[in-house]
C-alpha cells in the first residue's frame, strides 16, 4: 500500500524505480555529521517529538494522479497505532486496503486477497503513527553516509539495512531538516528498487505533512495530494477485517 503516506502504508501502494541521485557534498554552517543529529533535526523540523506523540488517529483526504490514468481517483486514508485503511474512489470501483494490526489485505473489483508476500515487519513498520520517533528500531544498520543530491536538493543522506534485510536509503533537506524522499527496496520479494518524493510540506493542528508524495518506477508514476488532515478520534471498528477477507482465513 502507498508512507506519509508518511513512510507507513502509502509506500507499499507506490511502485518505484530508482532515481540516482549522486553529487559532491555541500558545506554549510553547523553541518551534522550523524544518523541521531540528522533524526532529531527532522523531529524538531515537523513540530516536535510531543507534536508527533500527540497524535493517535488520522484521516487524510486527496487525489491521485498518475500515468495511464484516464481521471483523477479519490482517496481516503485512515490510522491508529498499527492500524490503517486507504479507500480509493477511481473511475465507478473502489479499492480498499488495510491492516487491522495482524492481517495486511485489499480488496478490487476482482476480489479480496491477503498480503503474504512483504515481510511482516516491514507492514507493521509502515502501520506505525509515530514511526519519526521510532525509525532506529526497524533497522539492524543505519549510518550516516554525507551530503549528496537527491531530485535537486542538497540532503544529508542516510543509509541502512531493515531488520528484515532491505537496503534503504533516506534524504533529509540540508537546509529545513525535512525529508525530501527515500530510495529503498521494496519490502515484497521482487527486489526492485523504489523512489518516493515528499513535497509541499503543510500544518493542519499537528506536525508538518508532506500533502504531495510522489513515487516512480521506471515510465510509471503516482502522485498523491492530501486535500485535508484530521486528527479526531477514529473508532477501531473502522479496522475491522471485511467479510470477504474473513473468508479466506
Amino acid at each position: 500500500m502507498a508512507s506519509n503516506l508518511r513512510r507507513r502504508a502509502m509506500p507499499r501502494l507506490l511502485t518505484m524505480v530508482l532515481f540516482a541521485g549522486a553529487a559532491p557534498g555541500w558545506a554549510h554552517a553547523g553541518q551534522l555529521n550523524s544518523v541521531d543529529a540528522v533524526l532529531d533535526r527532522y523531529k524538531h523540523a515537523l513540530g516536535g517529538e510531543s507534536a508527533i506523540a500527540k497524535v493517535q488517529s488520522e484521516t487524510m483526504r486527496g487525489e491521485i494522479d498518475g500515468a495511464g490514468m484516464t481521471a483523477k481517483a479519490s482517496f481516503v486514508f485512515l490510522a491508529k497505532p498499527f492500524k490503517t485503511l486507504i479507500k480509493i474512489q477511481t473511475e465507478g470501483s473502489e479499492v480498499s486496503a488495510g491492516f487491522d494490526g495482524t492481517v495486511s489485505w485489499s480488496v478490487d473489483p476482482k476480489g479480496a486477497s491477503i498480503d503474504k508476500d512483504t515481510a511482516p515487519e516491514a507492514v507493521r513498520r509502515d502501520a506505525d503513527l509515530q514511526y519519526a520517533l521510532h525509525q532506529p528500531a526497524y533497522f539492524k544498520k543505519l549510518e550516516f553516509a554525507g551530503v549528496t543530491d537527491f531530485e535537486g536538493h542538497p540532503c544529508y543522506w542516510l543509509h541502512g539495512t531493515t531488520i528484515w534485510g532491505k537496503d534503504n536509503n533516506q534524504f533529509y533537506n540540508v537546509q529545513t531538516g525535512l525529508l525530501e524522499g527515500y530510495r529503498f527496496q521494496v519490502d515484497n520479494s521482487s527486489g526492485a528498487v523504489a523512489t518516493v518524493q515528499f513535497q509541499d510540506y503543510r500544518s493542519f493542528g499537528g506536525p508538518l505533512v508532506a500533502t504531495k508524495v510522489t513515487s516512480r518506477s521506471g515510465d510509471r508514476w503516482r502522485t498523491f495530494t492530501y486535500k485535508s488532515v484530521s486528527y479526531e478520534p477514529v473508532a477501531d471498528s473502522v479496522f475491522e477485517l471485511p467479510q470477504a477477507v474473513k473468508a479466506l482465513l
